[in-house]
């Protein structure tokens, strides 16, 4: 009995401790239901952002590529071509006797979805204009690690949108294929075709939208099929080194430029080869058949895209010090945006801001840090080919914030609602202005109560949020940036941000802090 009476009082007394505190406790910057203080959001304006060009950004082991040409109205045209290896299917191949190549066909799906039967939605081409197809052959090898100066081999190797130079003296000047001229309307329709493949009875296959052209027979047949037996198909090493790759080039036709966002690394990014040869019958003893069969080659090698870029933007006298009026972003071999926060006096020369230093003081409660950008629609409108997502990262680290990693509505599966709550998309407040709220409220805690490193932000345009991997960039000894997301490095397309010296005060860059006071 006394040892739950000494229990009871215990329990009483802590439940009066904690109804002390919550008296005095005074939430502020806060209009939820409830709160005591209805005060507006805490507003930092001690920040100074300013952009930074990439001038060359690595290409090579991205998730998707870009082929085409993209006319951006700020920051001028840019196209992108392909250096890619292929990769045989199937090793030491068999073709039987007496094989005839009937076709080769080279297939790049899009990314889309389907509508209704045989009806598609397509989310991955930029543009509605006609172009060419160019292939030629390259002999230069792409390799997969990095000798490194001291031939170390201890990295892997990284390639350049700007490397053109490096790589063209080794293609072939005759190209492979040329295609006639190919419209919008014959890659974006639905492909019908007659699969022969059994004699007795012929299917009809339905194909989503894509790219898919007929190559020349007579280079695949010497170039594979009369290969059967030689080392160069025993093993997938031995023939990037024989057929070391292809440079695919895709020209504009006309006044409309086009730009395709392609996945080369999926089953049906493909160059198939049909052909008949003789087999043995598994029925009939001593019995030849004819048989038709594929072989087929994929590009899930070594690519790299290539930049041919008109950057129509001079970013070379950047104020670092007061900040900008404009953040400039571009996606691709494009531009940065350099933030940092609590960018005021430091009178006691600690390297911390004396505002950070009295917030600190504060014990502040941080509810919510949200990051205000505001699109500058006078220079960039927006219109229905504009990225709806930013990307804000660690650029001192190259990584992403907590608040990435802890945002529950992270989902690989649907990257366009994907971190939604540290990244949300492009939103409109009441008087029709075009907005972001990037929320990084656990970065901000982490910065005033765990006295974390208040580090550089780096800002991008994203494509895909889901896509967190850091990618190369070489800037010179310089830059402030020297590694991007990839989701920025797979986006062609611009936009202008409001910047923190912008001369419209209501849309400078705001960082704004709801939090909860604490006297003990």
């Amino acid at each position: 009995m006394n040892r739950i009476f000494r229990n009871t009082l215990g329990l009483v007394g802590l439940i009066a401790a904690f109804t002390a505190c919550q008296e005095n406790s005074f939430e502020n910057g806060s209009d939820f239901i409830g709160s005591i203080d209805m005060q507006p959001a805490y507003e930092i304006d001690e920040i100074t952002s300013y952009s930074e060009k990439i001038k060359s950004v690595q290409t090579n082991g991205l998730s998707n590529y870009l082929l085409g040409t993209y006319d951006d109205p700020v920051y001028g045209k840019s196209s992108t071509s392909l250096l890619t290896q292929l990769r045989l299917d199937q090793t030491s191949p068999d073709f039987g006797t007496n094989p005839e190549v009937d076709s080769v066909v080279l297939s790049f799906p899009f990314y889309g979805r389907e509508t209704g039967e045989n009806e598609y939605e397509l989310d991955s081409i930029y543009g509605t204009g006609d172009f060419k197809l160019k292939i030629y052959e390259s002999n230069y090898f792409l390799r997969t690690i990095d000798p490194g100066s001291d031939g170390d081999f201890d990295e892997d190797q990284a390639y350049y949108s700007d490397q053109i130079g490096d790589f063209e003296n080794f293609f072939d000047p005759t190209p492979v294929f040329e295609s006639d001229v190919i419209t919008y309307s014959d890659v974006t329709s639905p492909i019908t075709l007659i699969d022969s493949s059994d004699p007795e009875e012929n299917d009809t296959i339905n194909l989503s939208p894509r790219i898919r052209i007929k190559l020349p027979v007579s280079y695949f047949k010497s170039k594979i099929i009369d290969k059967e037996g030689s080392d160069d198909l025993v093993n997938n090493n031995k023939f990037v080194n024989y057929l070391r790759g292809l440079y695919i080039k895709m020209e504009q036709v006309g006044p409309e430029p086009i730009m395709y966002y392609l996945n080369f690394n999926n089953d049906v990014s493909e160059i198939k080869i049909h052909y008949t040869t003789e087999r043995e019958s598994l029925n009939v003893e001593d019995s030849i058949i004819q048989k038709n069969e594929t072989f087929k080659m994929n590009f899930k090698g070594i690519k790299v895209n290539l930049y041919d870029n008109n950057f129509d933007v001079d970013l070379t006298s950047q104020d670092k010090i007061n900040g900008e009026e404009n953040i400039y972003l571009k996606g691709g071999e494009g531009s940065a945006g350099i933030i940092n926060l609590f960018d005021g006096a430091d009178t006691d020369g600690n390297g911390v801001s004396d505002l950070l230093e009295e917030i600190r003081e504060k014990n502040w409660i941080i509810n919510e840090a949200n990051l205000m950008v505001y699109v500058n629609e006078d220079i960039s409108p927006i219109d229905s080919d504009k990225a709806r997502r930013l990307f804000v990262y660690n650029a001192d680290k190259n990584r992403i914030l907590t608040d990435y990693q802890n945002d529950p509505t992270v989902n690989n599966d649907n990257p366009s609602t994907s971190a939604s709550i540290h990244l949300p998309p492009l939103d409109e407040d009441e008087n029709g202005n075009k907005f972001y709220r990037l929320r990084i409220t656990d970065h901000i805690n982490n910065v005033i109560n765990n006295d974390s490193t208040n580090v550089k932000l780096g800002l991008l345009l994203s494509e895909n949020v889901n896509l967190t991997r850091v990618k190369k960039v070489q800037n010179g000894p310089n830059s402030e940036i020297d590694k991007i997301i990839e989701s920025s490095v797979i986006s062609p397309r611009g936009m202008v941000l409001h910047g923190s010296n912008s001369p419209d005060v209501e849309k400078r860059l705001k960082l704004r802090i709801i939090y909860t006071e604490t006297e003990n």
